[in-house]
């Protein structure tokens, strides 16, 4: 009888710990489905106008050419605008099931039973290399960090992140995950924590594919933290080590107006 109590409060406990998580992405759930129906309402709205416009193309061809071309135009303008509204449907029904994924995962670590199983990335399907390798619950934590990421969702994707690491910092997308802590709090503007973050990864992963992004930012960081010496040493690090990346092309630049500016 003991045991048993002790087993309930535990699953109470588990249950507590989860809520705010639930309770914040209950919310994300509801303001997605509102902007999905409003979505959808503009590409009805839309696919309307687009009709008319192609009636007034059929029935008045006695109009000059400019008339027309105008139309056209304008119907081509639609046409765009439609694409571009279903492409964020396809995004946000994207997210709604990642989110919903993560609300099933909280709610089964804490007992809750699920509407649905959810099924992840199949095999062979996934959109980095190393996500293949990863079972269905780091699959599911990252997507949902990353979509979190995407959306603007900060607190939210530095939460799955950090979670994604302590249970899988010796996959291949750990180095990832740590890139994208410390471009999170770049992004917020905490840069001593970005800079520790970043060098996490120098350490850690050396030969990562996020080492010159990584270097930028971490010049980036010392610049706006008043250390201009140490932000040259890494972007001339990042284009010596690194001479044919991107980002070396743009620590040249920085390097250019810095000697600039001295001179």
């Amino acid at each position: 009888m003991a045991g048993k109590i002790v087993l309930v409060g535990a699953g109470l406990v588990v249950l507590v710990g989860c809520a705010p998580q639930l309770d914040r992405m209950e919310a994300e759930l509801q303001r997605n489905a509102d902007e999905i129906a409003k979505l959808r309402a503009e590409q009805q709205h839309l696919s309307q106008e687009i009709e008319t416009v192609n009636n007034l193309l059929r029935l008045d061809q006695n109009n000059g050419a400019e008339s027309n071309a105008l139309r056209l135009a304008r119907l081509g303008q639609l046409a765009t605008k439609m694409d571009q509204l279903i492409y964020k449907l396809d995004d946000n029904a994207e997210y709604m099931r990642n989110l919903s994924a993560r609300v099933d995962l909280l709610a089964s670590r804490a007992g809750i039973p699920t509407v649905g199983e959810y099924k992840g990335v199949p095999p062979g399907e996934g959109t980095l290399q190393g996500m293949d390798e990863l079972p269905e619950e780091g699959r599911a934590i990252f997507q949902a960090a990353q979509l979190d990421r995407n959306r603007g969702n900060t607190e939210m994707a530095r939460e799955g992140l950090e979670e994604f690491l302590t249970k899988y910092g010796n996959s291949e997308l750990a180095d990832d995950a740590l890139y994208w802590l410390g471009d999170l709090s770049y992004g917020e503007k905490e840069y001593s924590q970005a800079l520790s973050q970043f060098q996490d990864l120098f350490d850690r992963f050396p030969s990562s594919e996020r080492i010159p992004a990584a270097l930028l930012k971490s010049a980036y960081c010392l610049q706006s933290l008043g250390r201009p010496i140490e932000s040259q040493e890494f972007l001339q690090r990042l284009v010596d080590q690194y001479p044919d990346s991107p980002e070396a092309a743009q620590a040249r630049e920085r390097l250019s107006d810095a000697s600039s500016d001295d001179s």
